[in-house]
């Protein structure tokens, strides 16, 4: 298993960390009798602070795992692994490890950087395959 990889099985484990913590406080918030439903109608209780950070934290992952685990496949696919892969990598899933308290905690301008943080080891990736590709041998075979 690649450095990458082991970076995509972390933040995949991340990612269901996040699911159990917002199921746990949208149990605590509405009640598992409304948790169970179709949720048709509108929640009686309104949606706690962290309730709301929790969701939009998960919805934040939602936005870049698919990328995230997208280049780090097709890096493995490619066996381009490079310091420079596995650092972009591990510093992914670094971030957003942190993300997800600084979120819960509602802390403004740090979780912005932890965010950009994460998003420009995410465009490491992306260009790290794109300049690895092998693309006169993919034009020639047009």
């Amino acid at each position: 298993m690649t450095v990458e990889l082991l970076a995509a099985l972390i933040v995949i484990a991340l990612g269901l960390v996040q699911v159990i913590l917002q199921a746990i406080e949208f149990r605590r918030v509405h009640g598992v009798p409304y948790a169970n439903t179709a949720q048709d109608a509108p929640p009686a209780e309104p949606d706690s602070l962290l309730l709301g950070r929790l969701t939009r934290a998960l919805r934040n992952l939602h936005e870049t795992l698919p990328f995230f685990l997208g280049v780090v496949i097709i890096l493995a696919l490619m066996d381009h692994s490079t310091a420079a892969t596995r650092i972009s990598a591990l510093i992914f899933a670094g971030a957003r490890v942190v993300y997800l308290p600084l979120y819960a905690m509602g802390v403004p301008y740090l979780r912005g950087l932890v965010w950009t943080v994460s998003f420009a080891a995410l465009i490491a990736l992306v260009a790290s395959a794109l300049s690895a590709a092998d693309w006169a041998g993919l034009l020639a075979s047009l």
